[in-house]
């Protein structure tokens, strides 16, 4: 070997040496860096004639990171993200029912049936009906307030679903642009652009479930299940769209920009959002509203044929037709049946009943106009029927007598809200009559006609336990509770699945730390072996120009 070939030996080992430690400090000095992926150093000897070596050759710094795992990583970040957002919306709903607290539904329906069993215990007792009234007015103040805030809830995710869309379209085309870049400089491994994107790629996760493929010159294109967002240096870019939805509460869609497909966001932030629109809230609403139906329905027959301590001079329906030629079974919230009511004219002073009339319904096909006119007819001239200026079924009594009712099996009294106890149908204007609130001698507590009776307050107390048809057998009470029980498992499970979604994040996250990560006791002892082969290098160039000097000595 020639003495030249010796030196380029030395010299190999002190650039090699020189770029290894330079590698080495770069990766101390990024090892909170986030995103980062350590570089770890290739070398190879360079082989020279007959077996001897020409010295060592620096191969590449190369980024030591695992895409398979980077991939599992990125999904465990999206379903982290979704059951978040799950955990965070049933957990909402959860402490807005208050199920715990004073102010919930449960105990104020329970209140509301004990008021009408103490007062049919005295009938005659005016405090106890006021009470009542109050109890109902706080009922459906709590039902009210609850069907707002369920909208409110879901406005709200249609808001962050918006917002969330902005943020995902930024990250898109950084990502497009870090692709132009990295090509332009040749794809090389070692660029910073790489953890760049990497670590926007991540980002990108967590707002929905992206499936990434990375190409041969270095670009990475984007994915939401077959459908790309990013293509090469191209951000198709996402948009939401909304419409108005069932309940009221808006309904959003997730597409591409470039050809309005629809995105199929299972997971991450946006995913979660969808998720919850259709199997929380709506469904929330929706078992508010069946619960506020058949409460407003069940009292509501009982109350339209029982008698209060007062009748009526003058009755107005609470429900107004804008046709009042059209069938009712047409126009009405609640369905009326062939059958037929009694209606009494009753003496204020006395009590007595003076005269009464049965009025057969045609729930097929009678209107409003046809009601009023059958009415007419089979009352004379004691009782004056109209329809008002606003489509309302109008009947006074034309002496002194008032105006009581009973024994409806057509259901025509509740739907058309005449003596009723609440007006309204749904959990959003379910209210107590305003008759009842400005006279509480209007509440119903007898039954039969007969002064003084409490079948009435006993079978609206009787509803507690009742069995409803329409709600699966069940009694309102226990539909209620069961909804309420329902969702507090629903809501103990997504708090279980963050949980664990939490932990596979963090042990893949230990996984992705132990591959890319930077370990300052690992680069340390690197640094350390690097400066000794320097300073052995080092040497070694020294022996050798001693030799020279001493040969140049001889001669």
């Amino acid at each position: 070997m020639s003495l030249h070939g010796a030196f380029e030996i030395g010299r190999s080992a002190l650039l090699t040496s020189q770029l290894a430690m330079r590698v080495t400090g770069n990766n101390m000095a990024n090892a909170v860096t986030p995103g980062f992926a350590r570089r770890t150093i290739h070398l190879s000897a360079l082989q020279g004639l007959e077996g001897v070596g020409h010295g060592v050759s620096f191969s590449a710094a190369r980024r030591e990171i695992d895409m398979g795992l980077q991939a599992r990583f990125r999904d465990a970040i999206s379903r982290e993200a979704g059951a978040s957002i799950d955990q965070r919306f049933l957990g909402a709903i959860e402490a807005l029912q208050n199920e715990l607290g004073d102010s919930d539904i449960s105990s104020a329906l329970s209140e509301f049936f004990n008021s009408f069993s103490n007062l049919a215990n005295t009938p005659s007792d005016t405090s106890l009906r006021s009470l009542i009234v109050e109890r109902g007015v706080a009922l459906a103040g709590q039902i009210n307030d609850l069907r707002s805030q369920y909208h409110d809830l879901g406005e709200e995710i249609a808001s962050s679903i918006e917002s969330s869309v902005g943020q995902v379209n930024t990250l898109l085309e950084q990502i497009a642009d870090l692709n132009e870049r990295i090509v332009s400089e040749g794809g090389s491994d070692g660029t910073t652009l790489l953890d760049e994107r990497e670590m926007l790629l991540t980002e990108l996760s967590q707002y929905m479930d992206v499936q990434v493929i990375h190409q041969d010159s270095g670009m990475a294109d984007v994915l939401v299940g077959s459908v790309p967002l990013v293509l090469g240096t191209e951000a198709r870019g996402v948009e939401a769209s909304f419409e108005s939805g069932s309940h009221g509460v808006t309904e959003a869609f997730v597409r591409v920009q470039a050809d309005g497909s629809v995105l199929d966001v299972g997971n991450g932030t946006i995913g979660g959002l969808l998720r919850q629109r259709s199997e929380t809230i709506i469904p929330a609403i929706e078992s508010l509203e069946t619960f506020a139906r058949e409460l407003i329905w069940q009292v509501n027959r009982l109350h339209s044929q029982g008698q209060g301590t007062a009748g009526y001079t003058s009755v107005i329906s609470g429900i107004a037709f804008e046709n009042t030629n059209v069938p009712l079974n047409q126009v009405l919230d609640f369905p009326i049946s062939n059958g037929n009511f009694t209606m009494h004219l009753r003496d204020p002073d006395t009590g007595e009943v003076v005269d009464a009339w049965t009025i057969e319904v045609d729930a097929d096909n009678w209107s409003l106009q046809d009601l009023a006119h059958a009415i007419s007819m089979e009352t004379n001239e004691s009782v004056s029927v109209s329809i008002t200026d606003d489509g309302r079924l109008q009947i006074e009594s034309t002496g002194d007598g008032e105006l009581i009712f009973s024994e409806d099996s057509s259901g025509v009294l509740a739907s058309l809200e005449i003596n009723t106890f609440f007006s309204g149908s749904n959990a959003g204007n379910i209210m107590v009559s305003e008759l009842l609130q400005s006279d509480i001698n209007l509440v119903a507590a007898g039954s039969d006609t007969v002064e003084g009776s409490a079948g009435t307050a006993l079978a609206i107390a009787g509803l507690r336990d009742l069995s409803v048809q329409a709600i699966g057998g069940q009694s309102l009470t226990a539909f209620w509770s069961g909804e309420v029980g329902a969702l507090a498992v629903r809501t103990s499970t997504a708090t279980g699945a963050y949980g664990a979604a939490a932990m596979v994040r963090d042990g893949l996250s230990a996984q992705v730390q132990s591959v890319s990560g930077v370990s300052m006791d690992e680069e340390s002892i690197n640094l350390l072996t690097f400066e000794r082969q320097y300073q052995a290098a080092a040497r070694y160039l020294e022996v050798l120009d001693e030799t020279i000097q001493t040969l140049l000595s001889i001669t």
